[in-house]
């Protein structure tokens, strides 16, 4: 992981965005201990989304995906493919970040799941063409209600090809997309709650 990385220095032209926050009324600390412990099993809408992702592939007769668990969803998102790329231990200065990123050809039915890379600078540099390339955030910040959090999420293509042929799926999977955030984003609220 690359400790002082900045979200804004990745993908800074991305043409495809999407922000979500939450108001949690508790102390940054705490928040973001909830955030790194937050299950799959917490994230309501988790297994049903990537069951629905699943499907082309049962169809043609593949291994259907196992079920999510109750396992870390940060762990569950490094199985899947993504890459770590900052993930902060502990909030500095009342502010904790967490980056990670994937590319793949995500609009194809079958042949879905993210490329493979052996570090965060293989992901960085990636620029194969035909592909697109997407970062998400999770920051913490302290402010006089508690914790304000925010999930960002941008794609760009690694060429004018891979953004044309992802910009139909984004517009498919953009609102379930905005429901997994807002329903991890309420995953962390119930769990910073209830510890």
């Amino acid at each position: 992981m690359i400790d002082d990385l900045e979200f804004d220095t990745i993908l800074p032209n991305a043409p495809f965005r999407e922000l979500h926050t939450k108001q949690i009324d508790h102390a940054v600390d705490h928040v973001w201990d909830s955030l790194l412990a937050t299950t799959a099993a917490d994230i309501r809408l988790l297994e049903p989304l990537f069951r629905l992702r699943g499907l082309p592939a049962k169809v043609l007769g593949k291994q259907p995906p196992a079920p999510l668990g109750d396992r870390p969803a940060l762990e569950l998102f490094s199985e899947e493919g993504f890459v770590m790329l900052r993930q902060d231990k502990t909030p500095h200065d009342g502010r904790a970040t967490l980056i990670f990123g994937a590319a793949g050809k995500f609009w194809s039915p079958t042949k879905n799941t993210p490329k493979r890379f052996e570090s965060p600078e293989a992901f960085l540099a990636f620029d194969d063409p035909g592909y697109v390339k997407t970062v998400a955030r999770f920051e913490a910040f302290s402010d006089n209600l508690g914790t304000r959090v925010e999930t960002e999420t941008v794609v760009a293509g690694t060429d004018a090809a891979g953004a044309r042929k992802f910009r139909p799926y984004w517009v498919l999977i953009r609102g379930p997309s905005g429901l997994l955030r807002r329903s991890w984003l309420s995953a962390i609220d119930r769990r910073a709650s209830s510890c």
